[in-house]
């Protein structure tokens, strides 16, 4: 079974991974009603599930989300969605500097509702 399939059916965490370059990131916003939200070629968090809370977003890499989302540090993310540019996948991470990938790839157009309790702390544009 893919290891995205999988991690879903366990109520895991769901998500990318990929190329470590730079990119620019926007700054964090304040909620979101759904995830509409989240503007085209973004990846976007909430606290919340299905795109619900509180959002940040991102156009780019992000090394750490303590640096670039007021809430990360408090909060578990609940829901992720890529928006982004076309082919390109996210993965994303439980420590900052993209170490100790989450689950699997975040595809274009997919949104995840993460369970449980996982610290995510960086992600990056790589698969």
């Amino acid at each position: 079974m893919h290891v995205l399939r999988k991690m879903r059916v366990i109520a895991a965490v769901a998500v990318a991974s990929g190329a470590l370059t730079a990119a620019a990131i926007a700054p964090a916003s304040a909620t979101a009603e759904s995830w509409g939200d989240c503007p085209s070629g973004y990846f976007c968090a909430w606290s919340g599930a299905n795109g619900t809370g509180s959002r940040c977003q991102w156009a780019g890499n992000s090394e750490s989300w303590y640096h670039d989302c007021s809430w990360a540090g408090d909060h578990y993310p609940r829901s992720v969605y890529n928006h982004g540019r076309s082919g390109a996948g996210v993965t994303i991470y439980a420590w900052t500097s993209w170490e100790k990938p989450i689950g699997g790839c975040v595809t274009k157009g997919e949104t995840v509702n993460l369970a449980g309790n996982y610290y995510v702390a960086s992600h990056a544009w790589n698969c």
